[in-house]
């Protein structure tokens, strides 16, 4: 970026206080991506900034860069969205912290994608106007409620799109040891092409689907009971042990149906206009956030502040 003003418009990540009176801004912009700036003292000037500048905001900002800081210098804050009744729900606030988090962590300074952008800017609108007047004409196809209202497929979607746009899509169409099919029509086939039941699995070490016969192998390899072992389901607990500890010895496979990875490879292919369309059932909203949630811990290396919070919340972690 060059020395000069700027008039960008952005989505507020986080928010620091610094010095006395300084608050220090991360944000996300079409043009630029994720950008850091010092607002000179936002936290006494009620005049310019008001709660324009405050996490979750989608705001117009005006910058100056001396053209050698990362830091710019925000003058000027004007609020196109506060989102106003996501902050008013503690539930649908949380999510949206999530996404604000999620974002920070998984995307670097100076590297302009914009359509991270209109993403977090479009499912911010979505989270705020879901269960309101209109939503009707966001809500996914569901044939049964799961968490709020369709709140968690959105996050869902969310969660798959950011993979996708940032380039760490799981592979969900084969499988990632013998790249046979995973999401055919038909029954699933291994390396020796014989046929399986509807059960996969998903390895965030290796990165995506396993088909049965090569879960099986590596089930076998592992000193397993041999083909046709299967993990022990779970409790829905996104933080257990086992989890955290690649799967508790089982290779990091998790099982999980084809229909649920089908819908996530879905999910990656289509357009957030016509969000409406994408049928969805609580099956496949479960198994989507533990695989999900696998996949970005891995990825990071950590469980996001956010996301354990959120959890709370909903009475799934103690």
């Amino acid at each position: 970026m060059k020395r000069g003003a700027y008039k960008v418009k952005a989505v507020l990540l986080n928010s620091v206080d610094y010095a006395e009176s300084d608050r220090i801004l991360t944000f996300y912009t079409e043009e630029y991506g994720k950008m850091s700036g010092i607002a000179k003292g936002a936290r006494r000037s009620r005049k310019r900034f008001v709660a324009n500048i405050d996490p979750l905001c989608h705001s117009t900002l005006l910058l100056f860069h001396n053209g050698k800081s990362d830091l710019v210098r925000i003058d000027d804050a004007t609020l196109i969205d506060g989102h106003g009744a996501l902050k008013a729900d503690i539930e649908k606030y949380s999510i949206g912290c999530y996404m604000l988090e999620l974002v920070n962590e998984m995307t670097r300074e100076g590297h302009a994608l914009p359509e991270v952008y209109t993403l977090l800017k479009d499912f911010l609108g979505l989270l705020d106007k879901s269960g309101g007047p209109n939503a009707a004409s966001y809500a996914l196809d569901s044939s049964d409620s799961y968490g709020s209202d369709s709140d968690d497929a959105l996050l869902r979607f969310f969660e798959i799109k950011l993979l996708s746009f940032l380039g760490y899509l799981p592979h969900l169409n084969g499988c990632v040891e013998c790249a046979e099919p995973v999401v055919g029509t038909g029954a699933t086939t291994g390396t020796s092409g014989a046929s399986s039941d509807a059960s996969l699995y998903f390895s965030p070490e290796r990165g995506g689907a396993v088909c049965a016969p090569c879960g099986d192998a590596i089930g076998a390899a592992l000193g397993m009971s041999g083909s046709g072992w299967r993990p022990a389901p779970e409790p829905f607990d996104l933080f257990s042990a086992a989890r955290r500890n690649s799967g508790n010895g089982t290779g990091g496979l998790q099982p999980v149906s084809t229909g649920t990875v089908r819908w996530l490879s879905t999910a990656a292919r289509f357009d957030s206009e016509k969000l409406g369309r994408l049928k969805t059932s609580p099956v496949f909203l479960k198994e989507g956030e533990r695989l999900l949630g696998d996949f970005i811990r891995h990825q990071i290396g950590r469980e996001l502040k956010t996301k354990i919070f959120m959890h709370k919340l909903r009475g799934t972690v103690t």
